[in-house]
This record gives structure tokens, sequence and C-alpha cells, in this order.
């Protein structure tokens, strides 16, 4: 493991003079003559902190003012500078010192896939631009140290990526392509175990499968299992930084409950460790918890410790189906809040889904009844207590009009009856080749929201209402985590139609928001939901996350662009409302 170093500590500055306006400039600071010729050299934002862009220029006296402000509204934002081609070219070749040419990757398929995706939501409006110039693979915390060094120094942009299957472009590099995508293919191990203590350490190119099959085939492992499962593929770094989740969240949590600490370099090459091993602890300020869900936007997360649970025993599916999307969620409410029952999964498809997974399986495969249906992962220690768990989810569901109950009794009957739940996106990806206008341009807009569960019924079926009589019968599919009153809406069309999707999107995210919700539950904010930040936690807390995000990242190289704007030009969403692949000089250069 990577010994953190202890860094000196540079003294704060005094503030002498008030603002009234503030902007960062684009002259490069540090520099003698722009020191020379703002007489100023860096105000800290935090204890310890020395930011050398922060400034403020009064544009009418034409001088520089001291800041002193709690927030950062957007209108005091310069564009940021970025490396010019030089400048770029210096960097790459001082980190292929560092790292060796064998793990710079310029292959033009990798550098695509580190761009897009197919199954993404959003792509980059022009993506002969927005993509990287190089992958770089460290190994190790201190190679991410001294690749970020040379970024700060140099204005390159970092795109931090791991399994690369987030769905809200994540990992678009709307400032390429002279940015670096930071993989952690090589960074892919688990460090320690600690099974009496159940937690385990790990890299972030570690996949939660994976790390499953790890804890499987450890002799004091294989007991203990790690509570959250978002969809294949994805990766511990990816997880951490979107604050996922996954169909056991109802009984195990998000990730925000099941990160103990993190390792993690910032902008400037800078290592930190967020806190020691223990489950509690109340010692300063819980930044483990501002770089979950950050995005990539204010470090790079390098090592994991993540806790662990105790392996239900035994624990076998049962399904349930229903009239309408209301007896389900009825029943799912009765069972969350008055059953005294505490099942390890709550998931809903609507009958839609259901038909896009029946369509997707083999002519032998099981089919299920296109109703409204729900699934339930049921754990314990014997037969028995699960088969006890069982008549009463029967009982309840038969007092909400229940049309068919299946139960496994086996780990392969778990697996196909589960099988449905977890296939809902490739499913429902599949059928849209058969039903759209244009099969060879299948398009899916995967958005998910949360409420309070006891609006989740009202949610669920004034979106489909709306779905349906805007021309999208047939056309769109709805699961959920109906457990936590989290709820995904996969809408499919063609590209023709982008702009019909975005507005019944926008009256979905409105909706949830009216109903007390989140605009993202768990799929993350990147760029796609930016737009609903401010109407969700008001334009006081924007300008403090943005006050935050160059307070620990002045030169604006983490990931940019995602999660906050931090460039007043930027004009990112108008070309995503586009809806097609522009040629033009794109937003954010």
């Amino acid at each position: 493991m990577i010994a953190i170093r202890r860094l000196r500590q540079v003294p704060r500055l005094r503030v002498s003079q008030a603002l009234t306006r503030r902007q960062y400039s684009t002259t490069k600071p540090g520099s003698a003559s722009s020191l020379k010729k703002y007489g100023i050299y860096g105000v800290g934002l935090l204890s310890g902190v020395v930011g050398t862009e922060l400034y403020s220029r009064n544009a009418a006296a034409g001088k520089v003012e001291a800041i002193d402000a709690s927030t950062t509204p957007l209108q005091t934002l310069d564009t940021p500078e970025y490396a010019n081609e030089e400048d770029y070219r210096t960097a790459l070749r001082l980190i292929a010192e560092i790292v060796g040419s064998d793990r710079i990757n310029t292959d033009e398929v990798s550098i695509d896939s580190h761009a897009d995706s197919f199954f993404s939501t959003h792509h980059p409006p022009n993506p002969t631009l927005q993509k990287p110039g190089v992958i770089v693979l460290p190994e190790n915390t201190q190679e991410v140290s001294e690749i970020l060094k040379i970024a700060h120094k140099y204005r390159v942009p970092v795109v931090p990526s791991s399994g690369l299957t987030s769905l809200e472009g994540h990992y678009m590099h709307t400032r390429g392509p002279r940015t670096i995508s930071l993989s952690f293919t090589q960074m892919d191990q688990v460090l320690a175990l600690h099974p009496n203590d159940l937690d385990v350490v790990v890299q972030p190119g570690v996949g939660w499968q994976e790390l499953d099959s790890y804890l499987l085939n450890d002799p004091e492992g294989k007991y203990l299992m790690f509570g959250p499962d978002p969809g294949p593929g994805a990766q511990i770094g990816g997880m951490v930084a979107s604050s996922c989740s996954g169909t056991n969240a109802y009984k195990y949590g998000t990730m925000k409950e099941n990160v103990i600490n993190l390792t993690v370099v910032l902008a400037d090459g800078t290592i930190i460790k967020t806190k020691q091993r223990p489950r509690k602890s109340s010692a300063g300020y819980d930044t483990t918890r501002i770089f979950i869900g950050s995005e990539g936007t204010l470090g790079v997360i390098t090592e994991a410790t993540l806790k662990l649970h105790v392996r239900p025993k035994l624990e076998l599916v049962s399904i349930a189906s229903f009239p309408t999307i209301a007896d389900a969620a009825a029943t799912a409410q009765y069972i969350i809040s008055k059953s005294g029952l505490q099942p390890n999964a709550i998931e809903i498809l609507d009958s839609t889904m259901v038909s896009f997974v029946n369509s997707a399986q083999g002519e032998n495969q099981k089919k299920f009844l296109e109703q409204p249906t729900l699934f339930f992962k049921l754990g314990g220690p014997t037969k028995e207590s699960i088969t006890e768990q069982v008549n009463l989810v029967k009982e309840v569901s038969k007092k909400n009009n229940l049309i068919k109950f299946e139960s496994s009794s086996n780990a392969e009957e778990n697996a196909v009856l589960w099988a449905a739940r977890r296939n809902g996106l490739w499913s429902t990806i599949d059928y849209g080749s058969q039903i759209l206008e244009d099969k060879e341009d299948v398009q899916v807009w995967t958005t998910d929201v949360a409420v309070p569960i006891s609006n989740l019924t009202e949610m669920i079926r004034d979106t489909n209402n709306d779905l349906v009589e805007s021309g999208f019968n047939k056309k769109f599919s709805v699961m959920g985590h109906i457990g936590d009153g989290n709820c995904h809406f996969l809408l499919l069309y063609n590209s023709k139609d982008y702009a019909k999707a975005q507005v019944l999107v926008d009256r979905m995210v409105h909706r949830a928001l009216k109903l007390e919700g989140t605009c993202t539950g768990e799929h993350g904010v990147g760029i796609g939901k930016r737009r609903y930040l401010e109407e969700e936690l008001g334009v006081t807390t924007i300008d403090f996350m943005r006050q935050l995000k160059l307070a620990i990242d002045p030169r604006r190289i983490l990931n940019p662009d995602k999660v906050i704007k931090i460039d007043r030009n930027d004009s990112l969403d108008e070309e995503m409302d586009a809806g097609h692949i522009i040629e033009a000089k794109p937003c954010c250069h």
C-alpha cells in the first residue's frame, strides 16, 4: 500500500479588502509579470490551501481585489485556460517518463470507448473533438500523484475512468482533445481483507462482481458480501464517484453507507486519506462524504476501504404479478412500513418492461406474466425462516389483487427469476430494434428519479400516463428500487425524436421535485442533469459547491463541466438540446 506523505502546511494569507464582484482571470497566475501587475500573491479559501487563481478583477477599475465570499456565482467566472498544443505535448512527455510509453494508449478504438458508449443517454455533440488525446494507465497512488502534478502545472484536463458504465455523460471529454483519460485498468487489486472487522481495502479498478467472487473464494471472506450491486461491469472507483447503489440498497444501503475511508489524490497531486478504519468517528469534517458522489471533479480516488456485510446463509427469490402498478406499489409500501419484514431487496417492473424481457429471452427460456411485477430477495438462516417470509409476502399480495406468485427453491432458480430484473436495460435496447421506425437508430434515454416512498405510486402513475399520452406507448419501460423510492424510466426513440424525449424527461424530473424528490437517485449528475440542480437545491447551494470545487481544483482540470458549470460561457446544455452531432467549435473551448 502507498504511504501517505505528510505535507507541509502553507500559511494562510490575510484578506484585507471586501469584494463586490469576482472573476477568475485568464492570465496565468504565478508568473512574475502577473504577480507584479496585480500586486497579489493568492488568497487561500480553506485552511492550508493557497489558490493562486483566487483573486478578482474589477473590470471598471482595472485592478485586482481580494476574495472575501463564501460562494462562487457562475457569472463571476471567466472561461478557464487549458494547455496549448506545446504544453500538452510537454506534459505527455513528462508523464511518459513516469509510467512508461507502454502505459499510454492512443489506439483509436480505445480512445473512442473512453469518450462515449452506445448505451449512454448523452453523447458528445462534437465527437471529433470531445474525446481524450491519450489514455494513461497508472499502477498506484504515487503514480497518480505525479501525473496530476504535471497535469496541474500544464493545465491539462483529466477525466478519471474505471468501468465506463455510466449513463449521464460522466466521462465525456468536453474540453478535448488535449485531455487525458486516467484509466484504472492497472489498479484492480484487493489490497487487504479484514474479515473480523468486516471491511476490505481495494483499488478503484476492482469490479463489484469481481470483489464478490474474491470474497466467495476466500476461506474467511466467503461469509461476507459487499452490499451495492449496480449494473454489470461497474467498478469501485466509478461507484464511489457517482454514489451509486443497486438492487440491494434497500437492506444494505448505497455507496454512502458502505465506504469507510478513501485515499484521494487532489488536483495538484496532493495525497490525502479521509479517515482511519473504525466504523464511527467524530474527528473533524466528514471528508469521505465530500468525495462520494463528486464524480471525479474534486479528486481522484485511488483506494477505498469498504464496509462488508454478513452474507445471508440462504437467499431465495419470489415474484408477484398484479393487475396494476398501483396494486404492486401498495403491496410494497405495506411490506416496507407495516409488515415487520426486511427483505434483502424489493424491485418493481411494469408490464412493458416484462414484455421486453420476454421478447429478449430465447425460445426455451422462461417467460414471465406481462403484468406489473414485484421481485423480492428473501434471506435467512434456514429454509423455514424464508418460507415464513414468503408466506407473509404472499398474504399481503393477495390483499392487493395478486394475479400470480412464484418462488425459487435453490440458487439456480434464483438466477432465472432475478435475471428478469437484472437484464432490464439490455432487454429494452433489444426491443427497440423491433418497434422503432428506424431500427438501425435505436436510442435509449435511461433516467432515474427518487421520491419519498409514499409518493412513488403517484410518481410512476403520472409519468406513465404522460408518456402514453405523448406517443410513447410501448416505447418505454419502468423498473425501480421501490424499497427506497427510486425508479428508472427507459425511453426508446430515434435520433430525430430527441427533443420530444427531452421534454418528457424534463416533465418527469420536475414532477419528482414537486413530490419532494431528487433528479437522480443513483445515476449521478454528469452532464445530463446539471440543469436540474438549481431547482432541487437552490442557487446558493450550487454556488457553494462551485466554491468548494475551485478551492480544491483552482485550475478546473478535474473532469471539467460535470455536476456544476465552471465557465459562464458554457453552452453545452444548448448543444445537447440540439440532439444532433455538430461540426462547429464545441461549447467549452
